[in-house]
Protein backbone atom coordinates (compact mmCIF):
# COMPACT_ATOMS: atom_id res chain seq x y z
CA UNK A 1 0.00 0.00 0.00
CA UNK A 2 3.07 2.81 0.71
CA UNK A 3 4.33 1.67 -2.67
CA UNK A 4 0.88 1.82 -4.98
CA UNK A 5 -0.17 5.32 -3.36
CA UNK A 6 2.74 7.20 -5.01
CA UNK A 7 2.88 5.51 -7.74
CA UNK A 8 -0.99 6.60 -8.32
CA UNK A 9 -0.23 9.94 -7.14
CA UNK A 10 2.53 10.55 -9.81
CA UNK A 11 0.30 9.09 -12.57
CA UNK A 12 -2.22 11.58 -11.86
CA UNK A 13 0.02 14.48 -11.71
CA UNK A 14 1.93 13.21 -15.15
CA UNK A 15 -1.85 13.04 -16.65
CA UNK A 16 -2.41 16.32 -15.28
CA UNK A 17 0.98 18.12 -16.50
CA UNK A 18 0.49 16.27 -19.86
CA UNK A 19 -3.18 17.71 -20.38
CA UNK A 20 -1.59 21.22 -19.08
CA UNK A 21 0.95 20.82 -21.82
CA UNK A 22 -1.22 19.92 -24.00
CA UNK A 23 -3.38 22.61 -23.66
CA UNK A 24 -0.22 25.34 -23.79
CA UNK A 25 1.04 23.77 -26.99
CA UNK A 26 -2.32 24.68 -29.00
CA UNK A 27 -3.17 28.21 -26.88
CA UNK A 28 0.43 29.05 -27.25
CA UNK A 29 1.76 27.39 -30.82
CA UNK A 30 3.49 29.85 -33.34
CA UNK A 31 1.42 30.03 -36.17
CA UNK A 32 3.70 29.43 -39.21
CA UNK A 33 2.57 30.83 -42.37
CA UNK A 34 2.83 27.82 -45.18
CA UNK A 35 4.21 29.54 -47.95
CA UNK A 36 7.39 30.00 -45.38
CA UNK A 37 8.99 26.95 -46.91
CA UNK A 38 7.99 27.27 -50.29
CA UNK A 39 9.87 30.43 -50.81
CA UNK A 40 12.67 29.26 -48.85
CA UNK A 41 13.12 26.17 -50.77
CA UNK A 42 13.44 28.27 -53.81
CA UNK A 43 16.00 30.72 -52.31
CA UNK A 44 19.85 29.83 -53.55
CA UNK A 45 20.98 28.54 -50.23
CA UNK A 46 23.97 30.52 -50.21
CA UNK A 47 23.23 32.29 -47.16
CA UNK A 48 25.71 34.70 -48.27
CA UNK A 49 23.51 38.04 -46.13
CA UNK A 50 23.78 40.14 -49.14
CA UNK A 51 20.26 41.16 -49.65
CA UNK A 52 20.51 42.19 -46.15
CA UNK A 53 18.16 39.69 -44.25
CA UNK A 54 20.03 36.76 -41.75
CA UNK A 55 20.98 34.09 -44.22
CA UNK A 56 17.73 32.93 -46.49
CA UNK A 57 15.46 32.13 -44.47
CA UNK A 58 15.73 35.60 -42.65
CA UNK A 59 14.89 36.33 -46.16
CA UNK A 60 11.71 34.37 -46.80
CA UNK A 61 10.24 36.31 -43.67
CA UNK A 62 11.31 39.52 -44.63
CA UNK A 63 9.48 38.79 -48.71
CA UNK A 64 5.86 37.39 -46.36
CA UNK A 65 6.14 40.65 -43.93
CA UNK A 66 7.10 42.95 -46.65
CA UNK A 67 9.73 44.76 -45.62
CA UNK A 68 12.24 43.22 -48.12
CA UNK A 69 11.70 43.61 -52.46
CA UNK A 70 11.72 39.93 -54.40
CA UNK A 71 14.93 42.25 -55.83
CA UNK A 72 17.17 42.49 -52.46
CA UNK A 73 18.02 38.34 -53.75
CA UNK A 74 20.75 38.50 -56.11
CA UNK A 75 21.19 34.83 -56.16
CA UNK A 76 17.78 33.26 -57.36
CA UNK A 77 17.23 32.45 -60.46
CA UNK A 78 14.59 34.02 -63.01
CA UNK A 79 12.53 30.63 -63.01
CA UNK A 80 12.17 30.67 -59.19
CA UNK A 81 12.00 34.25 -58.80
CA UNK A 82 9.06 34.06 -60.82
CA UNK A 83 7.59 31.10 -58.71
CA UNK A 84 8.46 33.16 -55.65
CA UNK A 85 6.47 36.05 -57.64
CA UNK A 86 3.44 34.06 -57.84
CA UNK A 87 3.14 32.23 -54.41
CA UNK A 88 3.25 36.63 -53.33
CA UNK A 89 0.41 37.71 -55.37
CA UNK A 90 3.44 39.92 -57.35
CA UNK A 91 4.31 40.69 -60.67
CA UNK A 92 7.59 41.30 -61.32
CA UNK A 93 9.83 42.64 -64.48
CA UNK A 94 12.59 40.54 -66.02
CA UNK A 95 15.61 42.31 -65.18
CA UNK A 96 18.62 42.71 -67.31
CA UNK A 97 21.65 40.34 -65.97
CA UNK A 98 24.28 42.22 -64.54
CA UNK A 99 27.83 40.73 -63.25
CA UNK A 100 30.55 42.17 -61.97
CA UNK A 101 33.51 43.74 -63.89
CA UNK A 102 37.05 44.44 -62.37
CA UNK A 103 38.27 47.79 -63.02
CA UNK A 104 42.42 47.17 -62.96
CA UNK A 105 44.28 45.26 -65.22
CA UNK A 106 47.98 45.27 -63.87
CA UNK A 107 48.37 42.36 -61.29
CA UNK A 108 51.82 41.38 -61.52
CA UNK A 109 52.89 43.79 -63.88
CA UNK A 110 53.26 46.81 -61.18
CA UNK A 111 56.10 45.76 -59.16
CA UNK A 112 55.80 46.17 -54.72
CA UNK A 113 56.95 49.33 -53.43
CA UNK A 114 57.86 47.16 -49.67
CA UNK A 115 57.86 43.33 -49.03
CA UNK A 116 54.62 42.34 -47.77
CA UNK A 117 54.94 39.64 -45.33
CA UNK A 118 51.45 39.97 -42.80
CA UNK A 119 48.10 38.29 -43.61
CA UNK A 120 47.07 37.18 -47.07
CA UNK A 121 44.09 39.58 -47.31
CA UNK A 122 43.84 42.39 -49.20
CA UNK A 123 41.93 44.20 -46.30
CA UNK A 124 44.78 43.76 -43.99
CA UNK A 125 47.48 44.51 -46.18
CA UNK A 126 45.34 48.17 -47.71
CA UNK A 127 45.73 49.20 -44.17
CA UNK A 128 49.52 49.09 -43.93
CA UNK A 129 50.51 52.39 -47.06
CA UNK A 130 47.69 51.75 -48.54
CA UNK A 131 48.77 48.11 -49.69
CA UNK A 132 52.22 46.72 -51.19
CA UNK A 133 51.23 47.38 -54.73
CA UNK A 134 53.35 50.99 -56.32
CA UNK A 135 50.07 51.82 -58.27
CA UNK A 136 47.77 52.90 -54.92
CA UNK A 137 44.79 52.29 -56.68
CA UNK A 138 45.82 48.50 -57.99
CA UNK A 139 44.45 45.16 -57.20
CA UNK A 140 46.65 44.30 -54.19
CA UNK A 141 46.06 40.56 -55.19
CA UNK A 142 45.32 38.63 -52.45
CA UNK A 143 42.24 37.18 -53.30
CA UNK A 144 40.11 38.16 -50.88
CA UNK A 145 37.06 39.20 -53.18
CA UNK A 146 37.39 35.55 -54.42
CA UNK A 147 37.16 33.89 -50.66
CA UNK A 148 34.28 36.67 -50.09
CA UNK A 149 32.17 35.62 -53.33
CA UNK A 150 29.39 32.74 -52.30
CA UNK A 151 28.98 31.22 -55.66
CA UNK A 152 32.55 30.44 -56.65
CA UNK A 153 32.08 33.17 -59.48
CA UNK A 154 35.63 34.66 -58.63
CA UNK A 155 39.28 33.01 -59.11
CA UNK A 156 42.59 34.54 -59.06
CA UNK A 157 44.59 34.62 -62.39
CA UNK A 158 48.38 33.23 -63.02
CA UNK A 159 48.68 37.08 -63.36
CA UNK A 160 47.51 37.50 -59.42
CA UNK A 161 44.06 39.47 -60.99
CA UNK A 162 40.87 38.00 -59.80
CA UNK A 163 38.83 36.62 -62.88
CA UNK A 164 34.61 36.48 -63.31
CA UNK A 165 32.74 33.81 -64.50
CA UNK A 166 30.08 35.60 -65.96
CA UNK A 167 27.66 32.19 -66.06
CA UNK A 168 28.52 31.93 -61.83
CA UNK A 169 28.25 35.70 -61.37
CA UNK A 170 24.88 36.35 -59.55
CA UNK A 171 25.92 40.32 -59.50
CA UNK A 172 25.08 39.59 -55.36
CA UNK A 173 27.82 42.90 -54.85
CA UNK A 174 29.93 40.82 -52.20
CA UNK A 175 32.93 41.66 -54.67
CA UNK A 176 31.98 45.09 -54.47
CA UNK A 177 31.51 45.84 -51.04
CA UNK A 178 34.41 43.77 -50.23
CA UNK A 179 37.63 45.26 -52.43
CA UNK A 180 38.85 48.08 -50.14
CA UNK A 181 40.01 49.65 -53.58
CA UNK A 182 36.77 49.95 -54.83
CA UNK A 183 37.52 47.81 -58.32
CA UNK A 184 34.39 46.31 -58.55
CA UNK A 185 31.09 47.12 -60.40
CA UNK A 186 28.24 45.64 -61.40
CA UNK A 187 27.34 46.39 -65.12
CA UNK A 188 24.35 44.59 -67.41
CA UNK A 189 26.33 42.04 -69.43
CA UNK A 190 24.93 42.98 -72.63
CA UNK A 191 27.85 46.20 -72.09
CA UNK A 192 31.34 44.36 -73.13
CA UNK A 193 33.46 47.41 -73.78
CA UNK A 194 34.50 48.38 -70.25
CA UNK A 195 37.83 50.41 -68.76
CA UNK A 196 40.57 47.77 -66.51
CA UNK A 197 41.75 51.09 -64.80
CA UNK A 198 40.98 52.97 -61.45
CA UNK A 199 44.08 54.83 -61.30
CA UNK A 200 43.04 58.71 -60.53
CA UNK A 201 46.71 59.73 -60.94
CA UNK A 202 48.35 61.85 -63.53
CA UNK A 203 49.10 59.86 -67.01
CA UNK A 204 52.74 59.94 -66.14
CA UNK A 205 52.26 59.35 -62.72
CA UNK A 206 50.18 56.28 -63.83
CA UNK A 207 52.73 55.44 -66.59
CA UNK A 208 55.55 55.23 -64.01
CA UNK A 209 54.47 53.05 -62.18
CA UNK A 210 52.00 50.51 -64.89
CA UNK A 211 52.31 49.76 -68.02
CA UNK A 212 49.03 48.87 -68.65
CA UNK A 213 46.86 51.79 -66.71
CA UNK A 214 44.78 54.61 -68.27
CA UNK A 215 46.94 57.74 -69.09
CA UNK A 216 44.61 60.05 -69.67
CA UNK A 217 45.77 60.70 -73.32
CA UNK A 218 42.43 61.04 -74.64
CA UNK A 219 42.73 59.48 -77.58
CA UNK A 220 39.42 56.80 -77.05
CA UNK A 221 37.87 59.95 -76.72
CA UNK A 222 38.48 61.53 -80.27
CA UNK A 223 38.43 57.53 -81.89
CA UNK A 224 34.66 57.21 -80.91
CA UNK A 225 31.96 58.64 -83.27
CA UNK A 226 29.14 58.54 -80.22
CA UNK A 227 30.62 60.56 -77.41
CA UNK A 228 30.48 57.68 -75.22
CA UNK A 229 33.84 57.85 -73.46
CA UNK A 230 35.30 60.58 -71.92
CA UNK A 231 38.73 60.75 -69.72
CA UNK A 232 37.24 62.81 -66.36
CA UNK A 233 39.56 63.05 -63.78
CA UNK A 234 42.33 61.56 -65.26
CA UNK A 235 40.71 57.94 -65.97
CA UNK A 236 38.41 57.24 -68.81
CA UNK A 237 34.79 56.62 -68.39
CA UNK A 238 32.18 54.86 -70.40
CA UNK A 239 28.81 55.85 -71.21
CA UNK A 240 26.42 53.12 -71.69
CA UNK A 241 23.82 55.10 -72.67
CA UNK A 242 25.33 56.19 -76.05
CA UNK A 243 27.69 53.00 -76.34
CA UNK A 244 27.15 50.23 -79.08
CA UNK A 245 30.72 48.35 -78.52
CA UNK A 246 32.00 49.06 -81.49
CA UNK A 247 35.63 48.33 -79.95
CA UNK A 248 36.82 51.55 -81.70
CA UNK A 249 38.29 53.58 -78.08
CA UNK A 250 39.99 49.41 -77.02
CA UNK A 251 41.66 50.50 -80.64
CA UNK A 252 42.92 53.52 -80.16
CA UNK A 253 43.96 53.04 -76.26
CA UNK A 254 47.72 52.75 -76.63
CA UNK A 255 48.06 51.30 -72.96
CA UNK A 256 45.15 48.56 -74.18
CA UNK A 257 43.56 49.89 -70.84
CA UNK A 258 40.38 49.26 -72.60
CA UNK A 259 38.93 45.56 -72.69
CA UNK A 260 35.98 43.80 -74.67
CA UNK A 261 34.51 40.77 -73.58
CA UNK A 262 34.10 38.38 -76.09
CA UNK A 263 31.59 36.14 -75.28
CA UNK A 264 28.49 38.97 -74.98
Amino acid sequence: MEIILPVITLSVLGAIFGVGLAIASKVFAVKIDPRLENIHGLLPGANCGACGAAGCFGFAESLLSGTMPLDSCKGVTDENREKIARILGQTIEKKIKKIAVLHCNAGAKVKNKYTYTGIKDCVAANNLMQGPKACLFGCIGFGTCVRACPFGALSMSREGLPVVDIHKCKACNKCVTTCPKKLFTLEAISHPVHVACSSRAIGKNTKAVCPVGCIACKLCEKACKFDAIHVTNNLAAIDYHKCTSCGECAQACPAKTIHIRKDK
